[in-house]
Parts: structure tokens; sequence; C-alpha cells
């Protein structure tokens, strides 16, 4: 019998709907609840960068915004603007800095 040091990925999914483990195969997905403010632009990359932020924290958020400003789309860059307003308080100042990255894009 051989051992392996790789450990299988389990996946961690938020949902506005109940909490629940499901098994796939071998596969077990953990679903979670979440409220809306943790739902911000899901399954773009807009929502990625909202959770990049949640997951780093302000204190490494603007290292988050230099590169989403750089990386996204100026259509993502929108999306994150327009759903700023949905983010916790001390989230809105990087995605509102990454959205007027978008502007000078556009403008430069």
């Amino acid at each position: 019998m051989a051992f392996s040091t790789q450990v299988t990925a389990q996946g961690t999914y938020l949902t506005d709907g109940p909490s629940q483990r499901v098994v796939l195969g071998k596969r077990v997905v953990d679903l979670r609840h979440a409220s809306p403010k943790h739902l911000v632009a899901p399954g773009s990359p807009a929502g990625t960068v909202v959770q990049a932020l949640r997951h780093v924290g302000p204190v490494r958020a603007a290292d988050v915004a230099q590169i989403a400003a750089q990386q996204l789309s100026a259509n993502d860059k929108k999306t994150l603007a327009s759903t700023a307003f949905q983010a916790p308080a001390w989230m809105r100042p990087p995605l509102v800095s990454i959205a007027n990255a978008a502007v000078a894009d556009i403008d430069g």
C-alpha cells in the first residue's frame, strides 16, 4: 500500500440557501449559507475580487486592489462600482479605487 502526502481538495461554496454537505461520489462539497453582503457579484471576476478582499482583510486590501485594477476588464470594474454599496464599509474604498482605475484606462 502506498501512502501519499496529497490532500483531497474539499469544495466550499457560499449560497443564499441552507448550509449543507453534499457527497458527490468521492467528493464532498460544503454549501455554506451566506448573507447577501457576502454574495456580491457571484460567479464573476468582480465577485472573486470581493471574496479575495474578505479573505485578506483590511490590512492587505490595497494589495488586492492594485492587482485587480490591473487585471480586471473595464466591464468587471463597472460591476464592482455598481455593487460596492452591498459590500462591508471597510471594503468600499478599495472597490471604488478599482472602479476609478477603469475611468483612468478609458480616459488614458
